[in-house]
């Protein structure tokens, strides 16, 4: 036991025994540094015009003094605050003469993550059965990798099944321009119920078994909270049935994001974010389909360290003669929670309205969904539902969602990660 006792003992202080050298080193580095006058101090990274007088003329106080660590990390914090969406870093270099060191803030701007989309790796209702996503993705020098494999009957009429692969530049000469490329290959499949109403809808285009995607974008940060993308999307059908084996929906593509998150000195956290995506598919682009879709969607969340109330918006609008999969539904793991998509809108729709509140009580959630979809000419009545569930960080979730109906009232039990 007295053996055993030791040797836990020895384990643990070879544990801590690099992480209190690694401070020790680093502690040592900034008490030599303070032996230091500061010649000179800079901004690096952005224009020291983003900067204030008043932060630019406190900054150059250090000149002349020797180094004092407490007070440039008090800039570096001040200028956070004014440079809201960057880092900033402290650096203390060498100067020219003996004994002289120059200090710079190295300011970078903070890739916002929720631009980003990410697919859930697992999903599970009783509605859709399972979908999920085994995606992996690294990062190196502003390079970003993704590929992998999906299988996903929650978001589309159909089952999207197929492999993925994306390669992203996140810095091309500025912090503000990206540029990207995506390809994906699907074979997809439709349920029976999808079928059966396409063959009394001779006007709405049919099933197809492969689904080809060709996209390449080019992103313009103006500020960290937006992002303005533009591109292209080349997807190739392969049609079910006549006239063609082969359609084409090639669209120019265009999107706008806004994300922001911040924070009141009565602990209420405020995150705001907004989309609108539109894809052009035209003759431009020797397109066989034709037509204009159009999606804008908000989300705006108030909280505290425990509790949130969440309201959630979704609109649609698509003209022309649109393939199955820009069609738009609702009822799935993230909207009209406790309807079956097929029982909303079997063929989807060209029009969508949706709305959802939501109050988080961490772990607990309680939530009311609203939406209807439809194409013109029909007499379409909104559908309704409630549910409860428990949330857990960092994005695991389980709920029981119900059709508020006058008959055939089934729950849809969800379960799952989201990020």
């Amino acid at each position: 036991m007295q053996r055993l006792t030791r040797f836990t003992l020895a384990l643990a202080l070879l544990s801590v025994a690099p992480a209190v050298s690694f401070a020790q080193d680093e502690q040592a580095a900034a008490n030599v540094n303070t032996r230091y006058t500061v010649k000179s101090v800079s901004i690096a990274g952005v224009p020291e015009g983003r900067v204030s007088q008043a932060l630019r003329d406190d900054m150059q106080k250090l000149v002349g003094n020797k180094y004092d660590p407490d007070a440039a990390d008090a800039l570096a914090r001040r200028m956070r605050k004014e440079l809201h969406g960057y880092s900033v870093a402290v650096k203390v270099k060498r100067g020219d003469e003996q004994d002289a060191v120059a200090v710079v803030f190295e300011v970078e701007r903070v890739r916002e993550r929720s631009f980003d989309i990410t697919l859930a790796p697992f999903l599970f209702s009783t509605a859709d059965g399972f979908s999920g996503a085994i995606v992996p993705a690294f990062e190196t020098h502003h390079n970003y990798f993704s590929f992998g494999a999906v299988s996903s009957a929650d978001e589309l009429l159909e089952r999207n099944s197929g492999v993925m692969l994306r390669y992203e530049h996140r810095k091309v000469g500025t912090d503000v321009l990206q540029v990207g490329v995506e390809y994906d290959y699907f074979w997809p499949s439709f349920q029976p119920e999808t079928e059966a109403v396409l063959a009394l809808a001779p006007s709405v285009p049919g099933t197809y078994d492969t689904r080809e995607v060709f996209s390449p974008s080019i992103s313009f940060l103006p500020i960290p909270d937006i992002k303005l993308t533009f591109g292209a999307s080349f997807q190739t059908l392969g049609m079910d049935a006549p006239p063609s084996p082969h359609l084409a929906a090639h669209a120019f593509t265009f999107a706008a994001q806004f994300r922001r998150t911040a924070g009141s000195r009565h602990g209420l956290r405020h995150a705001i974010a907004a989309d609108y995506l539109v894809r052009e598919a035209t003759t431009t682009l020797e397109s066989d389909f034709l037509y204009t879709r159009q999606f804008v969607s908000g989300d705006y969340t108030l909280g505290t360290r425990h509790q949130a109330f969440e309201i959630r918006f979704q609109g649609g609008h698509l003209d022309g003669t649109p393939p199955l999969f820009e069609r738009f539904t609702i009822g799935n793991t993230a909207t009209l929670r406790g309807w079956d998509k097929f029982d909303v809108a079997p063929l989807g729709g060209t029009r969508l309205l949706y709305g959802s509140l939501e109050y988080r009580y961490e772990p607990f959630q309680l939530f009311y969904d609203f939406g209807k979809v439809w194409d013109p000419g029909q007499a379409v009545e909104w559908k309704h539902s409630v549910g409860v569930g428990l949330v857990w960080k960092p994005g695991f979730f389980m709920s029981l969602g119900v059709p508020l109906r006058y008959h055939g009232i089934t729950p849809v039990f969800m379960i799952g990660f989201r990020r």
